[in-house]
């Protein structure tokens, strides 16, 4: 009898023995393989993700160039009616007026202490004229025969001299370089004009064609006989690489 509980006893502990290495063999197999699951799934998850976000992307971005496309459509159709219209108008007066804009390449400075004045690759197509100078099509100062060279003026020398007007009221004044900025004078002491205020070329002196921007006004000077205002320009010439020449008649 005594026998017989031995045995049952040593038997319960054989199973118990062999059902604690059956799972302890058992748990690590299942759970690699649950991680692994869990980071596949994981990963397709953020695959899909990715894809909708670049899905979502791609169709903001197609929106947005779509409405840029009308819009310039728009422009375009507008710039053609308003150049017929003036063509019509030259017509009846008999007069013609073809500004024309080349490219042209800056050579080098002039004087490596003066960053206002560059060499141009440029034939100077009638002497004694001076040409305007645009940069991301912004004015970006004046273009001069010096001893058969072309010499390009930018915005911050004060030799940079041309016609412009300010606002919607075309308050005529002539800017001048003044470094980082520039400034209008001669503006008439009862035109009234603010801060904000957008400056852009009058074309009255033929060196540019009217309506290109210059900058705004950031300071109102009141002289003794005129006003002055100060414009922060547009053009931001850094390092000046290509510029667009305007070739008046």
């Amino acid at each position: 009898m005594l026998k017989n509980r031995y045995f049952f006893l040593i038997l319960i502990l054989l199973l118990l023995l062999i059902k604690y290495n059956f799972n302890t063999l058992l748990k690590e197999p299942v759970l690699e393989m649950t991680n692994s699951i869990k980071k596949s799934y994981a990963g397709f998850i953020d695959g899909i993700n990715e894809v909708v976000r670049k899905h979502i992307k791609q169709k903001e971005s197609i929106e947005r160039l779509e409405k840029e496309v009308k819009e310039l459509k728009k422009a375009a159709i507008l710039s053609s009616a308003f150049a017929g219209k003036l063509r019509s108008i030259l017509k009846d007066k008999n007069e013609t007026y073809n500004p024309d804009l080349n490219i042209t390449r800056a050579v080098s400075y002039v004087n490596l202490a003066d960053y206002n004045r560059v060499w141009l690759d440029f034939k100077y197509p009638k002497k004694g004229k001076i040409y305007g100078l645009l940069f991301g099509g912004y004015s970006a100062g004046i273009a001069v025969d010096k001893g058969g060279k072309t010499l390009g003026i930018l915005q911050g020398d004060e030799k940079c001299i041309y016609s412009v007007y300010i606002g919607d009221e075309k308050i005529p004044g002539v800017i001048f370089g003044d470094k980082d900025d520039m400034i209008v004078r001669y503006i008439p002491l009862w035109r009234r004009l603010k801060i904000g205020d957008e400056v852009y070329t009058s074309g009255l002196d033929n060196i540019f064609f009217e309506g290109i921007k210059v900058g705004k006004v950031v300071k109102i000077i009141k002289e003794e006989s005129y006003k002055s205002a100060l414009v922060k320009p547009y053009a931001k010439v850094l390092v000046p690489g290509y510029f667009h020449i305007v070739v008046t008649p």
